[in-house]
């Protein structure tokens, strides 16, 4: 048996949930209601986006978590883009954002 922590993400679900959310945009633009059913009818889908797509962030928090570990290893151990503006040092990254609150900006 696998451990949910060894598999990937799902992303065919995330897919899947994404047709059908696109299914149910066209079926409620081509029915003829009027104006304020059809607001319910697209608050009543943006409702339902969030919960699946929250559902689908929450079955895969660990598989997700995974990949940005992977990534950050892989970031840690190539000396050639560790430092660099896309990828700062602790301290630069810091350096950056004391920088930026003296001079009134907002931190990228």
């Amino acid at each position: 048996m696998r451990s949910n922590r060894n598999r990937g993400p799902r992303w065919n679900r995330l897919y899947l949930i994404l047709l059908v959310v696109a299914a149910v945009l066209v079926l409620g633009h081509k029915l003829h209601v009027s104006p304020a059913e059809h607001k319910i009818i697209l608050l009543g889908t943006i409702v339902v986006i969030y919960v699946l797509v929250g559902g689908w962030i929450k079955s895969n928090a660990a598989a997700l978590q995974d990949i940005d570990a992977e990534a950050y290893q892989k970031q840690r151990r190539d000396p050639a883009v560790y430092g660099t503006a896309e990828f700062p040092t602790n301290t630069q990254a810091h350096f950056k954002h004391v920088t930026s609150f003296y001079r009134h900006e907002t931190p990228d």
